[in-house]
């Protein structure tokens, strides 16, 4: 009877190891699959916040090209060429006088 009892316990005890172990290859594995989502999480976090100031930074770029592409159009007019000459330059007409204001 006590060599039954003993390899009975024995047995018990085995099992007990065994799921012991188990337990704590779970506990391993839900450690390493946590860190590894939190990480995860962390980055996808990152990128999503450098994407919103790429796009912030592209609606300026976009809003600036406009503008420059405006004042293109508008400083191949001939009429703004001639406002531009008569502004800067200073010339005339033929035919003109030119009127500086005192200063």
């Amino acid at each position: 009877m006590k060599r039954a009892h003993l390899k009975s316990n024995s047995k018990n005890r085995q099992r007990v190891r065994i799921r012991l172990s188990s337990v704590l290859m779970l506990c391993l594995i839900m450690i390493v699959v946590g860190s590894s989502g939190w990480q995860i999480w962390k980055l996808r976090s990152q990128v999503e916040e450098q994407l919103a100031q790429l796009n912030q930074e592209k609606a300026k770029l976009l809003q600036q090209e406009k503008i420059l592409n405006d004042e293109i159009t508008r400083l191949n007019t001939p009429s703004y060429i001639e406002q531009l000459a008569r502004e800067q330059l200073g010339l005339v007409k033929e035919g003109e006088i030119l009127i500086s204001p005192k200063n």
